[in-house]
């Protein structure tokens, strides 16, 4: 029998060869760079994106408000799209425009009020906005000049110039100094004294110069020709008025007029009292008239 027998190849074990890894240091450089590379091409596309013509704010449409010119609040909202982000996004940018600081800038407009603006297409802002009326002048005394405008509500919303005349009723608070963007006196103060000042002018054609506010209760008004009306303010206007009228229409009374009386005090319910007015050298006289209710 024949027998084979191979020869086994000795085991050669073979040495790997080793791996040569990356430094730390050289990696985080690697990083970097690429970072900076997306970084980079990312800014990039921002800055082309935004500064791309059809996606930049070009016009303004404004509506409302009475006599302030909307050329105005054109300028301020244009001035408010000038300049960059980073130096990289135009605030003209539709998605990225102040808003917010625009509106701030025309908050700041005088007698400009509720202000709103948004974008409305078409590459447009459009802005509208009410405006402050001048119902009134909020004074520091009687005399002064020093006056600021307020609305039908009593905010006082912007200076006044020095004013000659009476187009404009002048309201004063003995505790209280005018104050830029607050309101003067509450709005129920504001509410009755207009309704006292219309009854006087359209019933008895008496024409209010100033109203004084005494303390936290009494009101003064003073009248065009002279002559003070003195109130409580705790009293309503219409009952004001009516001991006031029947005074004016009796006939111990009849002759009294703007100029011809210091004041009539209506503070004390049916009790009035009535200082006249001294005619040339004369002593002035008081009287005091009950009135039945």
């Amino acid at each position: 029998m024949l027998s084979f027998f191979t020869k086994k190849q000795p085991y050669v074990l073979e040495r790997k060869k080793p791996v040569r890894r990356l430094s730390p240091f050289y990696a985080q450089i690697i990083i970097g760079v690429v970072i900076a590379l997306l970084l980079a091409l990312l800014i990039t596309a921002v800055w082309y994106v935004s500064n791309r013509p059809a996606f930049q704010i070009v016009g303004v449409d404004v509506v409302g408000g009475v006599t302030i010119p909307h050329s105005v609040v054109e300028e301020t909202v244009e001035v408010g799209l000038v300049g960059n982000y980073m130096r990289i996004i135009p605030k003209r940018f539709i998605p990225f425009y102040p808003q917010e600081a625009i509106m701030q800038k025309l908050r700041d407009i005088p007698r400009m009020k509720n202000v709103h603006i948004e974008h409305i297409g078409d590459q447009k802002l459009a802005v509208a906005f009410d405006e402050y009326i001048p119902s009134g002048l909020w004074c520091e005394s009687k005399d002064s000049k020093n006056c600021l405008f307020i609305d039908a509500t009593g905010y006082g919303f912007t200076g006044a110039p020095a004013l000659e005349g009476s187009a404009f009723v002048r309201y004063v608070d003995t505790l209280r100094k005018p104050e830029l963007k607050t309101n003067a006196f509450e709005e129920t103060f504001i509410k009755n004294t207009t309704a006292f000042i219309e009854l006087l002018r359209d019933s008895l054609s008496l024409y209010v110069t100033h109203v004084e506010k005494i303390g936290g209760y009494d009101i003064e008004y003073t009248l065009a020709g002279g002559g003070v009306i003195k109130v409580v303010e705790k009293m309503s206007p219409e009952t004001t008025f009516s001991n006031l009228k029947t005074i004016l229409e009796s006939k111990e009374f009849a002759h009294i007029e703007p100029g011809k009386f210091q004041y009539i005090d209506l503070r004390f319910g049916d009790k009035v009292f009535v200082s006249e007015a001294p005619v040339v050298t004369a002593t002035g006289t008081a009287s005091t008239t009950s009135i039945n209710e």
